[in-house]
């Protein structure tokens, strides 16, 4: 179970996102928070689902990804993924981890 805190500061992150014109559809918790072997070093693994990374991810999506992430949670590591790519990739492994040990995480 993820911490608390944690998905608070992801919510906060994918709806700063969601209000800069990025349409999030959801996040996803993975790594060592979603496992529960999180410490005080540990960073937030996130993928960003988004249909606007079924199209060619710019680089000013990937600078605002970490840009925001550095002024809500520095700890937040996005990771963009389109909606499709979300549902039908069957060979990225950090896809297939976040599918099967994630966390999703809603925006409001």
């Amino acid at each position: 179970m993820v911490h608390k805190t944690a998905i608070e500061g992801v919510r906060k992150y994918l709806n700063r996102l969601s209000e800069t014109g990025l349409p999030v559809s959801f996040g996803v918790i993975f790594g060592s928070y979603a496992t529960g072997r999180a410490n005080q070093y540990s960073d937030i693994d996130l993928v960003v689902v988004s249909s606007d990374f079924d199209k060619v991810i710019t680089r000013d999506n990937i600078k605002k990804l970490w840009q925001i992430a550095a002024r809500i949670d520095s700890r937040i590591e996005p990771i963009p993924c389109g909606r499709l790519q979300w549902q039908n990739d069957r060979s990225s492994a950090i896809i297939e981890i976040a599918r099967t040990e994630g966390q999703t995480v809603s925006v409001n």
